[in-house]
C-alpha cells in the first residue's frame, strides 16, 4: 500500500512539474543566475560547456524599477539593460520591461564584441508566444480594450506598449489573471473586467472587457452552425452549415442556425 501511495504522490509530482513546464515553457534568470552565450551558435543557455563560450552574471540595481545588469566573470559590466527580467526561450536571451510594457532580444555584436539590447517587433513577439494575442496600448479607446474568447475557453493576451505611457508599480485585479514574471502577459478564463492600474488611481486605470463570443468566419461574417450538417461540399466543421461551396468550418464552431457566409468560408475556432 505504501508503494502504491509513494508512486500515485510521484506521478501527481512529474505531471504538476511537466504542466508548469509546458504552460511557461521559459527559463527565467534572477539575480545571481548564469547568462551562457555560444558564439559558434548564437544562442543561449543557462549552462553550457561549448568553446568559446561568454559567460555572464546577472545583478540587480537598486532603486526605482530595479533593472537587470550583466557582469563578466572579471566583475565588468557586459551591459546594463532596459528590462528588470529576462527569459531564455528557443536559444534566445529575452529582456522584459515590466515598467514600460516593452520587450528586447539581447544579441552579441561581433565586430564591436559588445552586446546589444534590440526592441522586439510584434512579429518576433508573436513567435516567442504563439498562444497569445498581442493587444497594443494604442488599441485601447478612452482607456477600454474589448476581448472576446471562445465560450468555456480560456484567452491569453500579451500587452505591448507602443506609446509614452509608463506601468511601474500597476498590478491587476484579479490578481489571478498574472500568473508569470511577465506582467503584460495574463490570461483570462471568466467574462468581465479586468482593470490594470496604480493602486488607487483610476484616472490612468486601464479596463479590458472580456466577453464570450461565438465564433466567426473569416469573411467577415458571423458563422451560425447548428448540430448535423448539410453543408454543400464537404464542410469539415461537422455541423449544419448554410455556407456556399468550399466551406471549411473550424471543428469547435459553436453557433446557432443559419450561417450564411459568403464561398471560401474558413471558420475560426
Amino acid at each position: 500500500m505504501k508503494k502504491v501511495l509513494t508512486g500515485l504522490f510521484t506521478l501527481v509530482l512529474t505531471l504538476c512539474f511537466s504542466c508548469i513546464a509546458n504552460a511557461c515553457d521559459i527559463e527565467g534568470l534572477y539575480a545571481n543566475y548564469q547568462a551562457v552565450y555560444m558564439p559558434k551558435t548564437k544562442t543561449w543557455a543557462t549552462a553550457g560547456m561549448a568553446d568559446g563560450r561568454i559567460i555572464l552574471t546577472k545583478k540587480t540595481t537598486e532603486g526605482s524599477g530595479n533593472y537587470s545588469e550583466y557582469y563578466y566573470g572579471n566583475g565588468k559590466l557586459a551591459i546594463a539593460l532596459k528590462s528588470n527580467f529576462e527569459f531564455i526561450k528557443d536559444g534566445q536571451l529575452i529582456g522584459v520591461d515590466n515598467a514600460g510594457l516593452k520587450y528586447y532580444k539581447i544579441s552579441y555584436n561581433t565586430k564591436s564584441k559588445k552586446f546589444v539590447e534590440t526592441p522586439l517587433c510584434e512579429k518576433e513577439l508573436q513567435k516567442l508566444f504563439p498562444n497569445a494575442k498581442i493587444v497594443k496600448i494604442s488599441q485601447f479607446t478612452n482607456n477600454e480594450y474589448t476581448l472576446n474568447k471562445p465560450f468555456f475557453k480560456e484567452r491569453t493576451i500579451l500587452l505591448l506598449n507602443d506609446t509614452d505611457k509608463y506601468f511601474h508599480k500597476y498590478t491587476y485585479k484579479p490578481s489571478s489573471v498574472q500568473t508569470t514574471d511577465i506582467k503584460g502577459l495574463i490570461t483570462v478564463k471568466h467574462i468581465g473586467k479586468v482593470k490594470f492600474s496604480l493602486y488607487g488611481d483610476k484616472t490612468n486605470m486601464l479596463t479590458i472587457k472580456v466577453k464570450d463570443k461565438k465564433a466567426c468566419c473569416k469573411c467577415g461574417v458571423d458563422c451560425t452552425c447548428s448540430p448535423k450538417c448539410n453543408c454543400k461540399n464537404e464542410c469539415k466543421c461537422g455541423k449544419d452549415c448554410n455556407c456556399g461551396p468550399k466551406c471549411d468550418c473550424s471543428k469547435d464552431c459553436n453557433c446557432d442556425p443559419k450561417c450564411d457566409c459568403a464561398p471560401k468560408c474558413d471558420c475560426k475556432k
